[in-house]
């Protein structure tokens, strides 16, 4: 197999920067709800610049199909009630326990099942929105 000279990145250094920003802020200040949104944005701008063997890449996939489907609230739904329960606690903890340790808990509880979920989906997730982004992507005509 031969490889052609004609395949280029063509995106400069300050937006890859700005692109990933906005693709990380997408994801931090929503606790993941506009993630869809926010990989949109980065692929469109990825494949843009991309060219291979001559011809230009273009991602062609839309937020609203990859925030609908069935696997987004698989992946984000236990996070979220997750979240909600660790909220609930730090927030109202002091109300319901009174003198006891619940808001010590509710306050451990928000950060820890967050960061449970996160570590065990973040693999899967990373598959399938790959899985997504490379079936939405084409050579532009």
């Amino acid at each position: 197999m031969s490889y052609t000279k004609d395949s280029r990145f063509t995106g400069g250094l300050m937006m890859w920067i700005w692109v990933n920003f906005v693709y990380i802020a997408s994801i931090v200040f929503s606790a993941g709800l506009l993630m869809p949104f926010g990989l949109c944005y980065r692929e469109k701008w990825i494949t843009k610049h991309t060219y291979i063997e001559g011809k230009q890449l273009e991602f062609y996939g839309r937020a609203t199909t990859l925030f609908l489907r069935k696997a987004f609230f698989i992946i984000f739904g236990p996070m979220i009630i997750g979240l909600a329960i660790g909220l609930f606690f730090a927030i109202f903890g002091s109300y319901i326990g009174g003198d006891s340790d619940i808001p010590i808990l509710g306050t451990t509880l928000f950060p820890l099942i967050t960061a449970l979920v996160f570590a065990l989906f973040t693999a899967w997730i990373a598959r399938r929105m790959k899985k997504w982004v490379v079936k939405h992507t084409r050579f532009a005509k």
